[in-house]
């Protein structure tokens, strides 16, 4: 009965129950569509602002993520292996996208791995990793080239057994004629090649330096300084290079060199001195 009964409208109007829920349905329904159109205008609007930069967003997300993710393998890297400094990691990981470096590790750190027969020490701002190309390990400086090689060689390869300094002067030459003919290393004549013979806890060490001199396919000369030392044990000759390019050389340079030289021990003859 209450149904039947003509509600009341705006102005003290009383229209029938039909009129006037007509108007009332007809001005809830004309104020729905104005929201919605303002609320669909905004949508729109706002869609049409973010859509420039939401198509320049994956990419720009896209490097961050990478850059993160380099960040993290090289440091949980550097934490289980222990080669190499967390500092001179990340700095190659900046300098691969073009961003500024952090600064630089100072001193040396040592290369030490109970696996191996040898230690030396290297700067804490070069990069260790394995030789892929013969035996042994490759530590550089790869914003200037400035390197060292450790290559682990039989003393009877070649027949019949060689002069170490000549042996240690030919293994860095070799790896530069291994490159399919992209470069040759030229031997320097036997008068620049300076040897010296010294002996630590009895083991006998030669110590050599020597000029070197690479030629690219393109005729592009690039002459280095070299300093080396090698050690003969068993019949297996262990050899450390340490070079610098001569058109960047420095007193500071060869003093490092010297220090990589100079570092390098078999692992039994420094055990005997510490004992």
């Amino acid at each position: 009965m209450l149904a039947l009964l003509p509600a009341p409208c705006p102005g003290n109007q009383l229209l029938s129950g039909s009129d006037c829920g007509f108007h009332e349905s007809f001005g809830s329904f004309a104020k729905k569509r104005q929201r919605s159109q303002r609320s669909g205008a905004a949508n729109a609007l706002k869609t049409h602002k973010l859509s420039d930069s939401e198509e320049q967003e994956p990419a720009a997300q896209s490097r961050r993520q990478i850059m993160l993710q380099s960040w993290n393998y090289a440091v949980l890297g550097t934490a289980i292996s222990g080669s190499n400094d967390a500092t001179t990691i990340v700095n190659s990981i900046l300098g691969a996208y073009g961003l500024p470096k952090l600064k630089g590790s100072n001193g040396f750190r040592v290369y030490d791995d109970l696996d191996n027969e040898w230690v030396f020490e290297f700067p804490r701002s070069w990069v260790a990793r394995s030789n892929h190309q013969r035996q042994g390990v490759y530590v550089s400086d790869f914003n200037t080239a400035d390197k060292a090689t450790l290559e682990i060689f039989k003393a009877g390869d070649e027949g019949s057994p060689p002069d170490l300094a000549q042996e240690i002067v030919r293994r860095a030459v070799i790896p530069a004629a291994e490159v399919g003919g992209d470069s040759r290393l030229q031997m320097p004549p036997p008068n620049r090649i300076q040897t010296e013979q010294l002996e630590h806890a009895n083991q006998a060490y030669t110590y050599v330096s020597f000029p070197s001199e690479t030629t690219t396919r393109s005729g592009y000369q690039i002459r280095r300084k070299n300093f080396g030392v090698g050690a003969e044990r068993n019949g297996t000759i262990y050899s450390l290079v340490a070079s610098a390019r001569s058109d960047q050389y420095s007193k500071d340079k060869e003093a490092t060199l010297r220090h990589i030289i100079e570092s390098f021990r078999l692992r039994e003859a420094l055990e005997l001195t510490a004992s």
